[in-house]
């Protein structure tokens, strides 16, 4: 049910927004890609989603933000969902499910995740890493979920979460305070 959703939305959006100067699926998605592994509290329901933005300034391949005045780049969101085991669990995540290649030049932003009580749909999410060109992040994440479904990195995390090394795993820690 999920795929046939995730892929009706795609193709609303490919149909309204391919004329606008170039959202198109990738032929290959995995090409980039960063799996997620780690330790996780079965209190909470969980989800990653990748969002991504375009990166050039064409009218088509932008917004106009009433509020602020301006454009601003187009943004779009997709979301996985953890293979769980016992306590730990994994997700890959692949970083080019939007074509780059285009007018646009959509890339790959922001990792987030999102959580909720055990058993209901996830909906509170917290960034967990930015794509900004550079690798500032430690060996293992700890995330410090608390029952209100509000998530932060611990605070024994060093770095900023930046990361720019893909095809390979990262651990992050998923515990409740």
């Amino acid at each position: 049910m999920r795929h046939i959703l995730k892929l009706a939305i795609i193709t609303l959006l490919l149909v309204g927004c391919s004329s606008l100067g170039g959202f198109v699926e990738s032929s290959a998605p995995d090409e980039n890609f960063i799996d997620i592994t780690g330790g996780i509290d079965r209190s909470f329901s969980y989800k990653f989603k990748v969002e991504y933005r375009t990166t050039t300034d064409l009218n088509q391949c932008t917004t106009y933000h009433l509020a602020l005045g301006k454009r601003i780049a187009q943004q779009f969101e997709f979301d996985y969902y953890p293979d769980i085991k016992g306590s730990a669990y994994s997700v890959r995540l692949p970083l080019q499910e939007l074509e780059p290649n285009t007018p646009c030049n959509w890339k790959p932003v922001m990792a987030f995740l999102c959580v909720n009580s055990a058993g209901k749909e996830p909906t509170s999410c917290t960034s967990i890493f930015s794509f900004r060109g550079v690798q500032d992040i430690g060996s293992v994440t700890t995330i410090e979920c608390t029952n209100s479904n509000f998530c932060t990195d611990s605070e024994s995390n060093i770095g900023s979460g930046a990361i720019n090394e893909f095809n390979r795993a990262y651990q992050v820690d998923i515990v409740a305070r």
